[in-house]
Parts: structure tokens; sequence; C-alpha cells
């Protein structure tokens, strides 16, 4: 256990960085919104290139590991859709927070992977990253849809969503990688420098940008489904995450990106997300923040069950 808090105690740190530069604020508004801006855009893109590019890896057997670790999130979807049973809040509120039992915060898990597992862990979560974010992305779409009432200032086509996807740049830098490493094209050496630079900048950063987006309006008025909705999303979808490793996988690293990748609070785009949609964006903020805190306690549980279960 000291092992596993070892390994999570530097993001918890660099989170509570951003926490507190956003309250002492040295730096205007603006300055974090370029600042995520630059991090999504232009230093976490040459991390997720060049881990695929540089990684060795087997198609069979990663095919095997995306089968089983996407339908493991189809779980979480079902199970987060089964909370919209158990709560009396509006249709509106419940549908507005589907989406944040199944999504993913991108840099706890590489930042956490590549402590771990170096880069074929890095690379294995890049995969299972570029299957996943339009899986879920689209399902995220249709459920913010239905919260918002079919919103008519938002015309969402199967094209523009094709699209969002394809335009994604985490898309852009996985497929872009895997087509340098299967075609076994030489990379210049100061390229692959500049990569790495951007790259190792971008986990830093991210995490500073994590903890200077807190913010809690209302936790007393959803307190139940908020609860309810991290026990999900931390809990519930991780323990499915171990039996299919347990069931389906005799690869320690390949078990071990799948449940990294299960036990991840969800993103801090679903607020941007939800805002854009018009859904409820008090109720999905407070969720973020919340599972963000609370996956400080509990990740640590998921890395100790990963040393003495599939690392030892």
């Amino acid at each position: 256990m000291i092992i596993a808090i070892t390994i999570i105690l530097p993001q918890i740190l660099l989170i509570l960085v951003g926490k507190y530069l956003r309250r002492l604020k040295p730096f205007p508004d603006q300055f974090w919104k370029g600042l995520e801006a630059m991090v999504f855009y232009v230093l976490f893109p040459p991390l997720l290139f060049i881990s695929v590019a540089k990684s060795n890896f087997n198609l069979e057997t990663s095919a095997v590991f995306l089968s089983v670790s996407v339908g493991s999130m189809l779980i979480a979807v079902f199970f987060s859709w089964l909370i919209n049973f158990c709560y009396k809040e509006t249709s509106w509120t419940k549908w507005s927070v589907f989406h944040c039992g199944f999504r993913f915060n991108t840099y706890i898990g590489y930042a956490i992977c590549q402590t771990l597992l170096g880069t074929n862990g890095l690379a294995l979560l890049s995969f299972l990253i570029a299957i996943w974010v339009p899986i879920s992305n689209t399902i995220a779409v249709i459920g913010l849809c239905y919260a918002s009432g079919q919103n008519k200032q938002i015309k969402l086509t199967p094209l523009t969503m094709l699209r969002s996807v394809l335009c994604n740049p985490l898309t852009i830098a996985t497929l872009s990688g895997l087509f340098i490493n299967l075609c076994h094209i030489p990379m210049p050496e100061f390229l692959e420098r500049t990569f790495t630079f951007l790259g190792n900048s971008s986990l830093a950063l991210g995490l500073i940008c994590i903890g200077a987006s807190f913010a809690f309006h209302d936790l007393s008025k959803y307190k139940s489904l908020l609860i309810s909705c991290t026990f999900e999303r931390l809990v519930l979808v991780p323990i499915v995450a171990c039996l299919a490793a347990l069931i389906f996988f005799d690869n320690s690293i390949e078990s071990c990106v799948l449940i990294i990748f299960a036990s991840l609070p969800t993103a801090q785009s679903c607020y941007v997300m939800t805002s854009r949609m018009d859904g409820n964006s008090v109720a999905v903020s407070d969720l973020t923040s919340f599972q963000t805190v609370v996956s400080m306690f509990t990740l640590p549980v998921w890395i100790a069950v990963l040393n003495y279960v599939f690392l030892n």
C-alpha cells in the first residue's frame, strides 16, 4: 500500500499545485483556458504519438485486449444507465451526469501508467483511448441530447459526430503513431527528441490544469446522486475490470492497463460538453470535481491490488 501511495502522490501534489495557483490568482482566468488548450492540442498529442510509434506490440494480442477492455467499459455504460432508475432527480439532471459513469481523465491515467508500466503500458493505453473515445463520446452525445430535450440549438448529425472524432488530436496522434509503427518508418532522432520533450511536459501541466479547474457549487443538492455515481465509477467499474483481467488476460501489463483505465475518475471535459449541450452543467461540475478528489483515495487501493495480484 505504501508503494501505491508513493506512485499516486506526485499526481496529487501537482493537482494541489493547480488548485492553489487558481485560488491565489497569480494568473488571470484567461491564462488557464489558454494553458488547457495548449496541453490538449500541442503538448499531449506528441506523447501519444511517440509512445505508440516506438512501442513493441502484437496486433492479435492487442485485438483481444481491446475487445475485453471495451466490453468492460460497456458494462460501465450499463451501470451508469441503471443509476437513472434509482433516484427521483429530473431526467435533465440524471441524463446530464450519465456520461460521467464511463468517461475518464486522460492525464491522470497517463501519469500513473508511465510511472508504473513504462512505454509498453502507455502504448496499450493509447490504443484503448483511441477506440473508446469515439464510442464513449457518441453514447454521451445521445444521453445529453435526451437530457436537453433534443436540444434545438445544436444540430448533431452522424457526419458532424464523425468529423469531431476524426479531428480529435488524440485520435490523430494515436492513429499516426500506429501507422509509423506498423510501416516501420524510421523517425529522425531530432524529431523523436522534440516530441519526447513536448510529451513529458504535457503530463505535469495537464495535472496542474485539473487542479485549477476544481469547482464545487451545490454538493448538498445532489449528494445522493453524486455518491452513487462516484461509487459506480471508482469501485464497481474497477471490480468488473479486475474480473475481466483475471479471466481473459495472461499478460500482466494488459491487466494493469485495463484496471488503471477503469479506475480513473471521469473527465473534466464532461462539464464543457454538458454546458454546450444545455445539460445540468452545475451537477456535472460538482461530480467531476468530487470524483477527482475521491479518486485520490481509491486509486492507491487499485494500484496496490495491481502490485499484489498482477505484478508479483
